[in-house]
């Protein structure tokens, strides 16, 4: 039977085995790194080689003729892994400093949660305690109140300089 099939590409083959083992286009698509887009066309000229209407009969077709049986009890390995989780680069640990007085800590703390701009490296602004987005609403108001007063200034220079 393997003389009735016609030659098959290398990305037609790695399609059809992909198929043959229960991936749809989209998952094919992201395992060999093409658009879902070409994994289609490849399936379409299988179909149009083989003479039959289905993928499914196509992968079939090629993998009775290429002796491997489809894997279908083996776990697929995940396509996407799930990032670190970024660590507190400075741990709010009493143990670290017994002789510092809490309340210094806080106002220092306070002041370098003031001046940090932006939200909080590894995680998203929605990760923010009830105090964190309030200091982040005001730091935007103010950022925003001091680029208004600029632009002000600016155009009012400009008109000076015109009249």
């Amino acid at each position: 039977m393997a003389e009735t099939l016609p030659a098959l590409s290398e990305g037609e083959k790695q399609c059809l085995r992909l198929v043959a083992q229960g991936f749809n286009s989209k998952e094919i698509a992201r395992q060999l790194h093409v658009s879902e887009h070409t994994v289609d066309q490849r399936v379409r000229i299988t179909l149009r080689k083989f003479g039959v209407p289905s993928r499914k009969e196509a992968a079939r077709l090629f993998v009775s003729t290429e002796q491997l049986p489809p894997q279908n009890g083996t776990y697929q390995p995940l396509i996407y892994q799930s990032q670190p989780l970024a660590s507190d680069p400075e741990p709010a640990s009493s143990m670290a400093q017994p002789d510092g007085s809490d309340d210094e800590q806080q106002r220092q703390t306070l002041l370098q949660r003031i001046l940090a701009f932006g939200p909080p490296l590894g995680g998203s602004t929605n990760e923010l305690s009830i105090d964190g987005r309030i200091l982040a609403m005001v730091r935007a108001a103010i950022l925003t109140g001091v680029g208004v007063v600029a632009l002000l200034l600016l155009l009012a220079g400009a008109f000076r300089l015109l009249a």
